[in-house]
């Protein structure tokens, strides 16, 4: 298992891929919704590789400002649920933006996740609303200082 964080076309293009997956296919978002302005060459994903050629799980590393990062459209490969694999990788972000000067964690869960970010220790600060076409919860958590 390894996880990068990058904007490379190849790691893009998996976390791209995984998106497409779960929310295009199986949960029937509009492609031109899910895929937005915030999909740029420059914009950085985290993703979880099983084995070098399979993606699991991905995120979108979103800074609001200098010190809150939004984990944004986080998803898991449908056959690799409840595995423990979200978590790691939501760990796994918390450090990164940490380690580059971010206090505060920002999820916008939609309610059918609300009790696993609950339970990665984030908490419901406003909501629900509609984004998306999905109601969702904006969710904060105070990220704690990893040694390197």
């Amino acid at each position: 298992m390894k996880i990068i964080f990058s904007a490379s076309p190849a790691n893009r293009a998996a976390a791209y891929a995984l998106r497409q997956a779960v929310f295009v296919e199986e949960r029937g978002i509009s492609a031109d919704v899910e895929f937005d302005v915030k999909d740029t060459d420059q914009r950085e994903y985290a993703v979880l590789y099983l084995q070098p050629d399979l993606p699991v799980a991905t995120l979108r590393l979103e800074p609001q400002t200098d010190h809150v990062m939004r984990f944004g459209r986080v998803c898991i490969r449908k056959a690799y649920r409840g595995h423990g694999w979200g978590r790691q990788l939501l760990t796994a972000a918390e450090e990164w933006a940490t380690q580059r000067g971010f206090t505060h964690g920002e999820i916008h869960g939609e309610l059918t996740a609300q009790r696993f970010y609950e339970r990665c220790g984030y908490r419901v600060i406003t909501g629900p609303y509609d984004e998306d076409g999905a109601p969702v919860v904006i969710m904060h958590k105070q990220l704690l200082l990893f040694n390197s």
